[in-house]
């Protein structure tokens, strides 16, 4: 199975939602109880963190039903998790159990540290610390046959010819994102142009500063009242 060739969006794009469908490997969950007030489980899942949350709510003994608080998505969720139970251990309930007394931005900040990027957070936001951006997914490749086609003849090893392509393919991402300042992100075939959110904060700021520039210069060094002239 291969993706479908690709279709060139014109313009570029402030805004994406990253799709509702979108997965990656796993997830590490937020969860929080009414019956714990300030007091958060940790933990990751590959199925979702709303069918985790359901599970562990239905356990018994369990008074009152989870809530997610923040999901993040992960391509090595069990390694993230210990990375920021390890990183949060001074703020753990109980060394055997996954809850954490601490504030919840705390907690936020963490796993985004050690995760790839919150659900809910939009494309932009993601482009500032990726080259490229890709919703669709593959789950593996025959590298001859896409060759064959795509219609590129190789005379040699084909995988070493991938990742020379792969490079190539690189440097012209690097290119784009140096020469135009936005990034490539690919759904359901079709590749958009998006501009990273702080590269749209800076301008926003450069062209609020200059029409302030503008307006002092209209208004001159005397202000908004001219000198008489004699």
């Amino acid at each position: 199975m291969h993706l479908e060739p690709l279709t060139k969006q014109v313009g570029v794009l402030k805004t994406m939602d990253v799709p509702a469908d979108f997965r990656m490997e796993g997830w590490v969950y937020v969860l929080s109880n009414p019956c714990m007030p300030g007091i958060y489980k940790i933990g990751m899942t590959t199925t979702s963190p709303e069918v985790r949350a359901r599970e562990l709510s239905s356990a018994t003994g369990v008074p009152a039903p989870f809530k997610v608080e923040a999901a993040f998505y992960s391509h090595y969720p069990l390694e993230a998790e210990k990375e920021i139970h390890d990183a949060l251990s001074e703020w753990r309930v109980n060394e055997s159990r996954e809850f954490f007394q601490l504030d919840l931005k705390e907690i936020i900040h963490a796993c985004s540290c050690s995760c790839e990027c919150q659900v809910g957070e939009k494309a932009e936001y993601i482009a500032i610390y990726h080259d490229f951006i890709i919703f669709e997914s593959l789950s593996k490749i025959n590298i001859p046959e896409l060759f064959n086609e795509i219609g590129i003849s190789v005379f040699g090893d084909k995988l070493a010819a991938a990742e020379r392509l792969i490079r190539i393919g690189a440097e012209t991402i690097f290119n784009i994102r140096r020469k135009s300042g936005v990034v490539i992100a690919v759904h359901d075939s079709n590749a958009y142009a998006i501009e990273p959110a702080d590269e749209q904060a800076l301008k926003e700021a450069m062209n609020e500063y200059q029409a302030y520039r503008e307006e002092l210069d209209r208004r001159g060094i005397y202000g908004p009242e001219q000198p008489v002239e004699y």
